[in-house]
């Protein structure tokens, strides 16, 4: 007879939990004996503002979202944002590898905004808005220890957006778009996975928004080169969040205009900002002056504020056919009347919404 797993397999999840971490706490300790340093670098983290801070209000309305493709620079204007407003930043939560809590929601999880929601993933959302989350990964670059509000940065909701805003009306939404020629060359380069099956795997993305591509998605989904995919997945993160969400219901930041002239689109987020709660957001942005630093995740260790030369660097690295093929896919999807073969977007911010935008001459 087939004996039985141990008995602790069977244990609340709370419980074997609560075991894990004495077996951790039992590691630590047993190494930290030998190596004495161990001790001051945690109690240096245990009192550092990545552990020790203090949030008073869990309403979302405290919550500012800031969500865009990978190497849009997302952490970049979540850093600034909360540093200006005093607030928590709390680091991609929706990273399941590192943050339990959210492995119901997928990379580029779709919920229809019409449809009852899901709710697993109804119920990790409200915890991340709520500000009701703390680990090692989230909390790793916050600098605030008693915090006015959350600035939530975030690259793998941009197809959550439309439900979101329906759910958090009193949230502030930022959307922020890069050019895809970049977008997908800097990921490509760092050689991460291109997590197109979580995109493809899901029945309501694939037979709702994204029905009319399903063949032209299967074949460049096949492509050998990296860099191809990478384009397709950002046409499956923001053809859903460019074409579901109206105009208003969250506010757009195009990456390049952040980068040439960063006080005017500081300028227009403390305007938008200031049609949400009074006394939280009512605060003058546009007075930063940390924009010259870079991000925490600048892991090519590039100059992120060098105005112009910064947007036109991609043009001689990545070859012409794949800039020709990235072009004709990005086409394909309708996604061309925001970015061509310009280095600078097409339309502006404000068009981008609703799928009404007319490209320029």
């Amino acid at each position: 007879m087939e004996e039985s797993g141990p008995a602790h397999d069977q244990l609340p999840p709370a419980v074997s939990g609560l075991r894990r971490r004495v077996g951790r706490e039992t590691y630590f300790l047993r190494r930290a004996v030998r190596r004495p340093r161990m001790f001051k670098r945690r109690a240096r983290r245990t009192l550092s503002p990545k552990v020790a801070f203090l949030e008073s209000n869990h309403h979302p309305s405290r919550s500012l979202l800031v969500v865009g493709s990978a190497r849009s620079g997302t952490t970049w204007l979540a850093e600034v944002l909360a540093d200006s407003l005093h607030g928590r930043l709390v680091f991609e939560p929706l990273r399941a590898e590192t943050v339990p809590l959210a492995r119901p929601v997928r990379f580029g999880h779709f919920l229809d905004p019409g449809s009852a929601p899901d709710p697993t993933v109804a119920q990790v959302l409200d915890k991340i808005m709520a500000g009701r989350i703390r680990t090692r990964w989230t909390d790793e670059y916050n600098t605030v220890r008693f915090a006015r509000c959350r600035v939530v940065k975030e690259i793998r909701a941009t197809n959550l957006l439309p439900w979101i805003v329906r759910r958090y009306p009193r949230t502030p939404v930022v959307y922020l778009l890069r050019h895809p020629v970049p977008s997908a060359w800097s990921v490509a380069q760092l050689g991460w996975p291109d997590k197109l099956q979580q995109f493809l795997g899901q029945k309501s993305l694939m037979q709702g928004p994204l029905a009319p591509f399903r063949t032209m998605i299967d074949e460049a989904a096949g492509s050998p080169d990296p860099f191809h995919r990478f384009v397709l997945r950002w046409c499956l993160e923001n053809f859903v969040p460019t074409e579901l969400l109206d105009a208003g219901q969250a506010h757009v930041v195009f990456y390049e205009h952040l980068v040439e002239d960063p006080q005017a689109e500081l300028a227009r987020l403390s305007a938008f900002l200031r049609r949400f709660s009074p006394g939280t957001w009512n605060v003058r942005l546009e007075g930063a002056d940390n924009f010259h630093t870079p991000s925490h995740t600048n892991y090519r260790d590039t100059d992120v504020a060098s105005g112009s030369d910064r947007l036109d660097d991609w043009v001689g690295d990545v070859s012409a056919p794949q800039v020709e093929a990235a072009l004709a896919l990005v086409s394909a999807f309708g996604l061309d009347r925001i970015y061509g073969a310009s280095t600078r977007p097409r339309i502006a911010p404000e068009a981008v919404l609703g799928g009404r935008g007319t490209t320029g001459t």
